[in-house]
């Protein structure tokens, strides 16, 4: 089982070996470890003996492109294969679903920060950096590059490209309209600085105990995401034309341009990062073509990737990935059904399970366990900030999210649509984290229609002639529930069905990822599912325990409010819960991490006490796939987007037998 743990992250790590760790390196890679350490402090050792891709070697020879030996960092950082050292070649297929799946992108190709996670979700480890090293107060991390990193167009990637993110991208009022969470911290600006062409410090007005577990998730990739080399011809700074020249190329102005060439700043989960295939990246493999618009998408092999491994051969061992794109997950399941997938976690867990289940009608396909670390298969958010006061004012009521949670029959939900797999839970973590909390995890699970009508009957909600319950201003008590993708459409459909019974007159609807997006931007969305997060990874991920972020659907004005007390888009929250906003200012800031547990402890005590959301079930295993012939695939592997499965276990050195 991979549990995250809750040990204080090393003061200073220097690590070239990927994910090997002296914490947790048996006696078989011991020997083998010593010697990469040996490999790793001196890069001359190497020199003239890395090895690459047949393809890649055909374009040295023709002249196209430097030897490997020029495109390679003196340090670069090694990764030990999970079973054996790979062969080059290939095509891994994957199904992608059409309109909002960069996710899919992210976690396969994008995942390339400062540092990253273990493949066993127990650590930090060097990654773009070679070390970092943190002061005894929290307040300065220092970050030393690998010397000679190149951008997959060949340039130096280098500390001025992390400076221009934070100089002229993070602290520009033009570009940065929405990157609070990232320019502020407690409340206060942090600073960048520039120590020499390898090594940046980040320091903070108050100590930061979660920010290397920040840098190592995915919204980590930000300030290693901006090739300045770039992206400098698009910036007002740098080239006083950019304004001219963008209208003179149809934009709107400079802005609308280099949002156009690198897409929307401040996280790298939106759609927009990945529509510009030019922009230089740092990834085992570069899009060749534009997302949401070829199918299949492509993506190829950067020459200049900065891994190798044990043997010297510069990784990704794979040539290129396909994605197919398909309008949904039960299409994805079908593309695994006909032999079209080759690994593949994301969309096709029913599948998985069974293959799991009967694996002889497909004896070509292997299956791997992906350890679920949401708490929750569906958590309903009903919209606290709703634009309606009415709505406003009943959902705000503890009285009536209570009366809509033991309205439902969660056993039934999850012997219908979760093919009899989990047990009632509510949004709270899961039994296997340090911070379980029974209440939060139990209460108002149980089944009692009695009671919810008895409830919904206190709270002044007399029904018409038509069964249909009155506002307090006399109007049908109606509103929409959403969801994205077939299963949670199921869901939804059985919620609408026990609270269309209770005498509320609830509509489902199934958008796509557009809308629910884009209905969540602007405040418009009445209530929703959503997976959940925040099972393991409780103290990074605490969106269904207060208003942390946008994606706390229950109450995103809040969670502006709280990423920026001056957003206009936010609204100061109630006492409690500024309480427990209060509180996780306080654990960020807290550099132990029995303190830091305390701390998230009693937020949770006050998640248990509002009852802010609601769930259905927790989460069983889930099961990822792959061909019999592909290669270094963990036998399992933790499931999260905190930890961006299967991410941190190098893709780059699966390979095909």
């Amino acid at each position: 089982m991979y549990i995250r743990s809750s040990n204080r992250q090393p003061r200073t790590q220097t690590n070239c070996l990927g994910h090997l760790s002296f914490t947790w390196m048996n006696a078989a890679f011991m020997a083998l470890a010593l010697s990469a350490m040996i490999i790793c402090s001196s890069s001359v050792a190497w020199a003239g003996i890395y090895r690459q891709a047949p393809m890649l070697e055909a374009k040295v020879a023709e002249g196209s492109l430097p030897d490997v030996d020029a495109r390679l960092p003196s340090n670069p950082m090694l990764v030990q294969p999970v079973e054996e050292i790979g062969r080059y070649g290939g095509n891994w297929r994957m199904a992608m679903r059409r309109g909002r799946d960069h996710a899919l992108l992210i976690r396969t190709i994008g995942y390339e920060n400062l540092v990253r996670w273990n493949p066993e979700w127990t650590q930090v480890i060097p990654n773009l950096a070679q070390s970092f090293n943190v002061n005894d107060k929290a307040t300065e991390y220092t970050f030393s590059l690998r010397r000679g990193l190149r951008w997959s167009d060949g340039e130096p990637f280098t500390a001025d490209d992390i400076m221009f993110w934070y100089e002229d991208v993070l602290q520009n009022e033009t570009l940065s309209t929405d990157m609070n969470a990232w320019r502020i911290f407690g409340g206060k600006y942090f600073a960048v600085q520039k120590v020499d062409d390898f090594t940046v410090r980040f320091v903070f007005q108050e100590p930061h105990g979660l920010f290397l577990d920040n840098m190592a998730a995915p919204e980590g990739a930000e300030p290693t995401s901006y090739p300045a080399h770039y992206l400098k011809k698009y910036h007002i700074k740098y080239n006083p034309d950019a304004d001219s020249e963008a209208k003179a190329a149809g934009f709107a102005d400079w802005r609308e341009q280099f949002f156009a060439k690198f897409g929307k700043p401040g996280t790298i989960d939106d759609r927009s990062r990945w529509l510009n295939s030019e922009l230089p990246v740092l990834y085992a493999w570069t899009l060749d073509g534009e997302y949401t618009k070829d199918e299949p998408l492509v993506a190829v092999r950067n020459p200049y990737y900065w891994k190798v491994d044990t043997a010297g051969q510069q990784l990704p061992y794979i040539d290129q990935i396909t994605y197919e794109v398909v309008e949904s997950k039960k299409d994805a399941r079908q593309v695994a059904r006909e032999g079209r997938i080759d690994m593949q976690v994301r969309h096709i867990g029913n599948f998985a399970a069974e293959v799991v289940q009967d694996g002889s009608k497909w004896p070509q396909i292997r299956t791997f366990e992906a350890i679920d670390t949401d708490m929750n298969s569906a958590v309903i958010s009903l919209n606290l900030n709703h634009k309606d006061p009415v709505l406003r004012g009943l959902f705000q009521d503890k009285a009536f999210r209570v009366a809509l949670s033991v309205a439902i029959n969660r056993s039934a939900i999850i012997r219908r649509v979760l093919d009899n797999r989990g047990e009632p839970y509510q949004a709270g973590p899961r039994p296997e984290s340090a911070l379980y909390n029974e209440k939060l995890a139990k209460q108002f699970t149980e089944y009692d229609v009695d009671n919810a009508r008895a409830l919904l009957d206190r709270l002044g909600l007399e029904k018409g002639a038509d069964g249909i319950r009155r506002r307090p201003d006399g109007k049908p008590l109606s509103f929409f529930i959403d969801a994205v993708g077939d299963a949670r459409a199921a869901i939804v459909e059985e919620i609408a069905r026990y609270w269309q019974a209770v005498g509320i007159d609830v509509t489902p609807r199934h958008l796509d990822r557009n809308a629910f997006y884009d209905n969540r931007e602007v405040n418009e969305h009445d209530a929703s599912i959503w997976g959940g997060d925040g099972g393991i990874a409780v103290m990074q991920s605490p969106i269904y325990y207060f208003p942390f972020t946008y994606e706390s659907l229950f109450a995103v004005k809040w969670a502006r409010w709280f990423q920026d007390p001056n957003d206009s888009r936010g609204e100061k929250p109630p006492a409690k819960v500024l309480r427990q906003m209060t509180l996780y200012r306080q654990l960020v800031a807290q550099g132990e991490p029995d303190v830091r547990s305390q701390l998230m402890s009693e937020i949770l005590d006050i998640a248990a006490e509002e009852f802010l959301v609601f769930g259905i079930s927790l989460p069983p295993v889930r099961y990822g796939i792959y061909q019999q012939n592909v290669g270094n695939v963990p036998a399992v592997m933790p499931a999260a987007w905190s930890y961006p499965t299967p991410a941190p276990t190098n893709p780059a050195q699966y390979f095909f037998r």
